[in-house]
C-alpha cells in the first residue's frame, strides 16, 4: 500500500520571461487595513486577518461563480502545495513545493516569468512570498532568503539564514518598513529555532532572536543542562505585525525532542509560545506560553491574528491564536496578558517525563473535543484527555498531534466581529520514544523501539468550522466538517458575507458567514488544501487557490492553479478520490504493527540531457560509496539501483530503492545518509562541491515511501 508520495525537486536556475509585468511603483507599503484590490501578503494584511474588503461576490450571486482560468504549474507533478497566491497590481505571485516562483497574469493565467532555484538539499512545503519595494521575497527550503526583481524574476540578492545542517524553512516572509521577517524550522530534529529581520534592499541580517534561550538569557533557566542547544522552537508560519506598537508577534513551535521530555526538564521557553519582539531591534517584549514542557506536539504553529475590539465598553488591541490544544488564546497584544482569563489548572504529572504540574486553560469554549469521543478509541486501548502524560504503554489522546488547529489559517471579519477557526478532530496514540543527542552526528538518536506518537489505524477523521466571539471566547455557531480542516486550506472571509475554504476532496467551497451553510462549491481536481486569496483586476473580483493536495490531509496530488470570477466558463475538473474518513493502515503516521513488513524508500533521479554518462559516473564514484557506508552502519538493509527498461519512456533515469525495517527508519533515512556523507567525505568544502556538481548533472529528485503489507 503506497503512502502519499512526498515529491521534491532540485533544479538549476531558470527564469522564463514572457510578457513582463509593468514596472512597479516603489512606495511605502501600508498593510494595516484589510486588503481590497490586491492581496499583498499571505495573511492579507500585517494583522493576518485574511479578510478582504471586496464585496462584489456575495451570498446573492456566488452561485454564478465559475472558472476564469486554470493552469498546471509543474507539468502535472504534485507535492505538498500550501502556498497562498499573493496578488499585487494585477500580477499573481505563487510558489510550489518544488521551490519554484511564478509571476502570472491574475486576469488571464499567462505565466510572465518563472524562477527555479539551485538548492542545497531537497524541496518541500513552501507557503508563499511577500512583494514590496519592487521585489519578490521568498525563502527556499534550504534556508536561503531570496529577493527577486518583481518585474523580471532575476535575483537581486540571497542571504543564508542558518548553517544548522538539519534546519529548513517553509514559512512565507513578511515585509514591513524596509525589513523582511522570516524564521526557520526543524525543532523535532534538534534545530534551535530563530526569527530574523533582514534589510529588504541588501539582504543584510539586521537582527536574529533565538526562540530557545541560552543560560543567562531570559528563559534560559527553563532548560535542563545543555538541552537548549538542540531544544527546537521552530517558526513554522508567518508572524503578525503591529507597526503602531512596534511589535512583531511570533508563533513558536515544539521542543526537541518532541515526544521525550526526560532530558529537558523545565517549562522549555519559548517553545509552544507566542513571543512579542521589538520590530526594529528584535528585543524581547513579552511572551505567553500555551503549553508548559510540551511532550504532546501541541506547538503554537499557526499564524496569530490581530484585531481591535470593544471589551467591557473599552477599546482593546488583542491577539488571537488558535492552538493544537483546541483552545483559542486571546491576549492583550500590548502586554501579553489574557483578555478574558487563562487560569493555570492542575494536571496529572509524570516525574519520568518531567511534565508540568499545571497548564493554561482559556476560559470559554474549545473548538474541538479535548477528550477522545466515545467511538474513536480502538478496542482495549487506554484513552486520555488533553495533557494526560504517558510512558511506555500507548495512550490515545484528544486533540492529537494533528488535532485542533495545526497550521490552517483562521480569519477575523471586522464586519461580523467574529473569528472563524478551522479545526481537526483526530486522536493520536502516545508512548515514549527515547531520544538522546548524538554529538558526533549532530542529531537525535533513538534508543530502543519506542513508537512515539502516531494515529491509530481505523480512528475517525473529521473537523470543525467554528465562529467565535473574541470578547467572550464563546462559540457563536459551529458545524462538523466531513474532513479534518485544521491542517488544510484554512479560511478567507470577505465583506460579501462569505467564507472560502478548500476541501480535501477537491472542492472549493463558499460558506455563509452567518451560519456556515454551503452556498457554492467547485471541483478543482486535487486536494484543495492551500489557502485561498481574493483580489480585483479591471473592476472584476476574482478568487484563487492552488490545488495540489497535502500528505497530512491524505488528499489527491496535483498542480493546478485556479482563478474564479462571476460568469467564469472554465468547467470543473474531474473529481479525485476522496480522502478516507478513517485513518488508513500504513498511512503516514499510522500505527505500525510489528508484522507490517518491510518499508521501501525510492528516490527517482533524472539526468539532464547530454549528462547521462557523467551522472552515471557520479553515482558510481560518489553516491554508491556513501550508500555502502550507510548500509554498513545500519541505516538501511539493502539498496538497489534500477534503470528504465529499453524503449520505456520515464521521467527518471535512475531509480534507487532502499529497504528498511520500519517507518521510523524511513523518516531517519535522509539523516543517516547525511551522516554517512560526512564520514565518507569529511571535508565540508568537498561535500559542497560534490553537491553542486550533482545539481549541475540532474534536475529531478522525487521520493516515495511504501510498506509491503502482510498478505
Amino acid at each position: 500500500m503506497k503512502h502519499a508520495p512526498a515529491l521534491t525537486t532540485i533544479a538549476a536556475f531558470l527564469c522564463i520571461a514572457a510578457a513582463q509585468p509593468p514596472a512597479p511603483a516603489v512606495k511605502d507599503a501600508d498593510w494595516r487595513q484589510p486588503p481590497a484590490r490586491d492581496f499583498p501578503l499571505v495573511g492579507g494584511n500585517w494583522a493576518n486577518q485574511r479578510y478582504s474588503a471586496l464585496d462584489q461576490i456575495d451570498a446573492s450571486n456566488v452561485k454564478t461563480l465559475g472558472g476564469a482560468w486554470a493552469i498546471h504549474l509543474e507539468d502535472g507533478n504534485g507535492g505538498n502545495q500550501q502556498a497562498t497566491p499573493v496578488v499585487v497590481d494585477g500580477v499573481m505571485y505563487v510558489t510550489t513545493s518544488f521551490q519554484n516562483v511564478f509571476a502570472i497574469s491574475a486576469k488571464t493565467g499567462e505565466v510572465m516569468w518563472k524562477y527555479s532555484p539551485q538548492l542545497r538539499g531537497a524541496g518541500g512545503t513552501n507557503r508563499g512570498v511577500a512583494v514590496a519595494e519592487g521585489r519578490v521575497f521568498f525563502a527556499q527550503r534550504d534556508n536561503v532568503l531570496v529577493a527577486l526583481d518583481q518585474r523580471t524574476g532575476s535575483v537581486e540578492w540571497k542571504t543564508r539564514l542558518t548553517e544548522q545542517p538539519r534546519a529548513f524553512t517553509s514559512a512565507a516572509p513578511v515585509f514591513c518598513q524596509g525589513l523582511v521577517y522570516i524564521g526557520i524550522a526543524g525543532g523535532e530534529v534538534g534545530v534551535r529555532g530563530q526569527i530574523g529581520a533582514y534589510d529588504a534592499r541588501t539582504g543584510r541580517e539586521v537582527w536574529t532572536f533565538s526562540t530557545v534561550p541560552a543560560p543567562g538569557e531570559r528563559g534560559g533557566d527553563t532548560w535542563e543542562g545543555d538541552s537548549y542547544k538542540h531544544g527546537g522552537g521552530p517558526v513554522w508560519l508567518n508572524p503578525a505585525i503591529d507597526p503602531e506598537l512596534g511589535m512583531l508577534y511570533v508563533p513558536v513551535g515544539n521542543a526537541g525532542p518532541d515526544n521525550d521530555g526526560q532530558d529537558r526538564g523545565g517549562d522549555n521557553l519559548f517553545t509552544a509560545s507566542i513571543v512579542a519582539l521589538d520590530l526594529k531591534s528584535g528585543a524581547y517584549r513579552w511572551h505567553f506560553q500555551e503549553v508548559h514542557h510540551d511532550i504532546w506536539d501541541y506547538d503554537a504553529s499557526s499564524a496569530p491574528i490581530l484585531a481591535d475590539v470593544v471589551y467591557r465598553g473599552q477599546p482593546r488591541k488583542i491577539l488571537m491564536h488558535a492552538g493544537k490544544t483546541g483552545f483559542l488564546y486571546i491576549l492583550d497584544r500590548a502586554t501579553g496578558k489574557p483578555l478574558i482569563g487563562i487560569p493555570e489548572r492542575a494536571v496529572r504529572v509524570d516525574a519520568r517525563m518531567k511534565t508540568a504540574a499545571t497548564q493554561p486553560f482559556p476560559l470559554g469554549d474549545s473548538f474541538v473535543p479535548t477528550c477522545p469521543e466515545p467511538d474513536s478509541l480502538p478496542p482495549g486501548v487506554e484513552g486520555g484527555c488533553i495533557f494526560t502524560p504517558y510512558w511506555d504503554k500507548p495512550v490515545v489522546l484528544a486533540p492529537g498531534t494533528q488535532g485542533g488547529n495545526a497550521w490552517a489559517p483562521s480569519t477575523y471579519s471586522p464586519k461580523t466581529r467574529l473569528v472563524y477557526v478551522p479545526g481537526a478532530v483526530i486522536n493520536s496514540a502516545h508512548s515514549v520514544r527515547r531520544q538522546v543527542w548524538n554529538a558526533e552526528t549532530q542529531q537525535f538518536q533513538t534508543i530502543g523501539d519506542g513508537v512515539g506518537f502516531n494515529r491509530p489505524t481505523g480512528e475517525p477523521r473529521s473537523g470543525t468550522l467554528t465562529a467565535i466571539d473574541p470578547t467572550t471566547n464563546k462559540i457563536v455557531w459551529q458545524k462538523r466538517t466531513t474532513f479534518p480542516i485544521g491542517t488544510g486550506s484554512g479560511l478567507l472571509s470577505t465583506a460579501g458575507g462569505l467564507l472560502f475554504h478548500g476541501e480535501s476532496d477537491g472542492n472549493l467551497v463558499a460558506y455563509d458567514n452567518k451560519d456556515g451553510s454551503v452556498l457554492w462549491s467547485f471541483q478543482t481536481g486535487a486536494g484543495a488544501d492551500a489557502p485561498v486569496a481574493t483580489f480585483q483586476v479591471d473592476g472584476q473580483q476574482y478568487v484563487a487557490i492552488l490545488s495540489g493536495g497535502n500528505q497530512f490531509q491524505l488528499s489527491a496530488r496535483g498542480d493546478r492553479l485556479w482563478a474564479f470570477r462571476i460568469g467564469g466558463t472554465v468547467p470543473p475538473a474531474p473529481a479525485p478520490p476522496a480522502p478516507p474518513l478513517r485513518q488508513p493502515a500504513a498511512g503516514r503516521g499510522a500505527q505500525q504493527p510489528p508484522a507490517t513488513g518491510a518499508v521501501f524508500v525510492a528516490y527517482y533521479w533524472r539526468a539532464k540531457p547530454g549528462q547521462l554518462d557523467a551522472y552515471n559516473d557520479y553515482i558510481k564514484r560518489v553516491a554508491e560509496p556513501i550508500d555502502e557506508e550507510a548500509r554498513r552502519a545500519g541505516v538501511f538493509e539493502e539498496v538497489r539501483t534500477v534503470l528504465p527498461a529499453a524503449g520505456v519512456a520515464t521521467d527518471w533515469t535512475h531509480l534507487r530503492i532502499f529497504r528498511l525495517k520500519n517507518m521510523a527508519a524511513a523518516d531517519a533515512l535522509s539523516a543517516g545518509l547525511d551522516a554517512a556523507t560526512a564520514r565518507v567525505v569529511p571535508d565540508e568544502a568537498t561535500r559542497k562541491a560534490n553537491s553542486e556538481r550533482s545539481a549541475t548533472l540532474r534536475d529531478l529528485v522525487r521520493r516515495e515511501v511504501w510498506t509491503e503489507l502482510p498478505r
